[in-house]
């Protein structure tokens, strides 16, 4: 029976796996394809003695059970007692982390507008501001006007260029200067950087002082400061002069009043597009 089983092109096969080295193998990094250098040529392996199969002791008869594959597939065990997959050792998934109790700011639970300034000038956003710029005018304004900061000179904003021009503004919409007030969205003299962080800290603050206040109106001046009350995602040239609200106030964005005061042209944009744009200055 050994003229049936003719291995000569399994050893000339397995011969040439042997022969072929690395030269065709590619490193597996996308950013650093490159082919490898061709190794040296390995010296060819003794030739391996002929195989030869099993015979079982009938001779007309192979036993075709007795084969390697046949062997394997017999002895793999049932699939319905094989081992489990995947076993999880005792106390391998971690235990769930506590959840974070957030602490709120002290201005968030104060009940008067003396007592919220008393407890921002304490907050790590004013810690090191001498001289706060706190909210000057009537209660329950009709306006209230709101910059980003207050003038780097002291004094009252109502006596400042922009703040006389901002009376005469809205006293032409029938709106008398006593029932105009004004704060700023963050209250320290000194100009600075507001990151993200603070930003959102002055928001709040503003939304619990104007709680207080509670103007009818609220006006915002520059684009700046219409982002920051705002967000990034709306565009101030499209919201300027429209309807809008904060913190359930109705709110109306200009451009800037320092700005405003020195060019005329911004005035005439003011008064002849964006006021007419919102409904709140209608009678």
């Amino acid at each position: 029976m050994p003229e049936e089983f003719d291995f000569a092109e399994l050893r000339k096969y397995l011969r040439g796996q042997i022969d072929m080295g690395d030269s065709e193998v590619f490193l597996d990094e996308p950013w650093t394809l490159e082919k490898r250098a061709a190794a040296p040529s390995r010296p060819a392996p003794a030739s391996p003695a002929p195989f030869t199969p099993a015979i079982n002791a009938a001779p007309s008869k192979p036993a075709i059970n007795t084969t390697p594959t046949t062997n394997m597939v017999a002895s793999a065990p049932a699939i319905n007692e094989a081992a489990p997959l995947f076993e999880s050792p005792v106390g391998a998934i971690p235990a769930a982390r506590p959840a974070v109790k957030k602490v709120a700011a002290a201005f968030e639970s104060v009940e008067s507008l003396e007592a919220f300034y008393a407890a921002i000038k304490s907050d790590v956003v004013y810690a090191n501001v001498a001289d706060l710029v706190l909210y000057e005018g009537p209660a329950n304004p009709k306006v209230l006007l709101l910059l980003p900061a207050p003038p780097a000179q002291p004094g009252s904003f109502f006596a400042t260029p922009a703040g006389e021009m901002l009376v005469r503004l809205f006293g032409s919409l029938s709106i008398p200067a006593d029932s105009i007030g004004v704060t700023f969205f963050y209250k320290g003299r000194t100009a600075r950087n507001i990151p993200a962080l603070l930003e959102a800290s002055l928001r709040k603050m503003l939304a619990k002082e104007i709680s207080f206040i509670a103007p009818s109106v609220m006006v915002t001046f520059g684009e700046p400061l219409f982002h920051q009350v705002f967000g990034k995602g709306k565009n101030f040239e499209e919201h300027a002069g429209t309807d809008m609200e904060f913190s359930g106030v109705k709110t109306c964005s200009l451009v800037d009043a320092y700005a405003m005061a020195q060019d005329k042209q911004l005035k005439w944009v003011t008064w002849k597009v964006h006021i007419p744009k919102s409904s709140y200055f209608k009678a």
